[in-house]
């Protein structure tokens, strides 16, 4: 393996490798092999000149790597020869910004739509849906296109539904495209909104926590990659206090570096609990905000008892989240509709605090972050 360069006074130095929640691709993209092998291939279809079978969709709570493994996509696509647009959901205004952004006419046809002067008009087009698809399908002659969307679960409908329906129509002309775009667990929820079905047939890859071997490698290799050394005691630390979220990974390697900046000897497990106070503090102030998104929906008492629930037990059916939801609502003298006990569990599933899996069993439910469950639980006066 190549070893990075962290000579004297250089910024990896000084403030380490890792990028806690800067959306950016970590020093090592540690547990993601299954997932870049997917991307991989989608993108060696792409770049052979056929479009993939269908488009890409990542999601998962906040913090486990969406927008990393994202921008991993757009470096991979761009090393083979692929172009890349690339937009963030607040870009994307309406359909009409979309058109014009994405249009090949002359600059100012783009920015004045139709101009009258000396009897001579110029219209751009009637209809912006029409303007994108055409817009995509030059690209995609000219060279193989995959079109990225962070956060696409707050995308404009509109928008979205003309950028999907585009893809979709340049595709089915046998050019090389493929949509890519990621969002939080609430995002299928939200194309279905956009009466967008081609996301059943795409490439839908859940981004979840990382497990104990790549939790630990996440903080290891980096370590390794600049010369650096780290006993099993500090990672076995990092790797039980972080649950496998890669945030809290990438926020751990960086106190962990910091712990010896002078890469004089090998950080150990007496750094790690000289940290934890560091950690402690930064976890539980991300955790209070986490916890007020749960008040301002009034869902904070309702995901306390749902926290007390998963102390005994790793994950819990459907019908017990129903159950257990259903009595919190009653308890607050709340309505115990169906419809409102469903909005209730899809209000949380979307902010990450529990997380849908399916399995031969059926539909089961896990902890989004487990230490965040016990936080809420104490913040309302329970015991956890």
């Amino acid at each position: 393996m190549k070893r990075a360069n962290a000579s004297v006074g250089s910024p990896i130095r000084r403030t380490g490798p890792f990028v806690p929640g800067a959306g950016r691709i970590p020093p090592y993209l540690a547990g993601r092999e299954s997932e870049q092998e997917v991307i991989g291939h989608q993108l060696e279809t792409l770049a052979s000149g056929q479009p993939p079978e269908g488009d890409l969709i990542l999601y998962g709570p906040r913090g486990n790597g969406k927008t990393a493994l994202l921008e991993w996509t757009r470096r991979e696509a761009r090393s083979k020869g692929l172009t890349s647009l690339d937009f963030s959901s607040a870009e994307i205004e309406s359909k009409e910004w979309l058109a014009r952004e994405l249009s090949v006419l002359p600059p100012w046809t783009r920015v004045l739509g139709e101009f009258s002067a000396f009897g001579l008009r110029v219209k751009a087009s009637d209809k912006p849906s029409g303007r994108i698809s055409r817009a995509l399908g030059a690209k995609a002659r000219k060279r193989p296109l995959i079109v990225a969307v962070d956060e696409a679960h707050s995308l404009d409908a509109v928008a979205g539904r003309a950028l999907m329906h585009a893809v979709q129509l340049v595709r089915r002309r046998d050019l090389p495209i493929m949509l890519v775009v990621a969002g939080t667990p609430d995002l299928p929820r939200r194309l279905n909104e956009m009466e967008s079905s081609f996301w059943e047939r795409s490439e839908v890859l859940r981004i979840g926590l990382l497990d104990r071997k790549a939790a630990k490698d996440a903080i290891r290799m980096p370590f390794r990659m600049y010369g650096r050394s780290i006993d099993a005691g500090a990672l076995d630390e990092a790797a039980t206090a972080s649950h496998g979220y890669p945030y809290f990974l990438q926020l751990w390697g960086r106190l962990l570096w910091r712990a010896d900046p002078d890469r004089a000897r090998t950080v150990s497990i007496d750094d790690a609990i000289r940290a934890r106070a560091d950690f402690e503090d930064t976890r539980n102030r991300y955790y209070g905000s986490r916890y007020d998104e749960l008040f301002r929906v009034q869902l904070n008492f309702v995901a306390a008892k749902l926290a007390l629930a998963f102390i005994d037990a790793s994950h819990r059916t459907l019908q017990e989240i129903q159950t257990i939801v259903t009595e919190a609502l009653a308890m607050e003298g709340r309505g115990t509709e169906p419809e409102a006990v469903r909005d209730a569990i899809d209000r949380l599933r979307d902010l990450g605090f529990i997380w849908a899996e399916t399995s031969r069993g059926g539909q089961h439910f896990v902890p989004g972050i487990p230490s965040l469950m016990g936080f809420v639980a104490r913040s309302e006066g329970f015991k956890s």
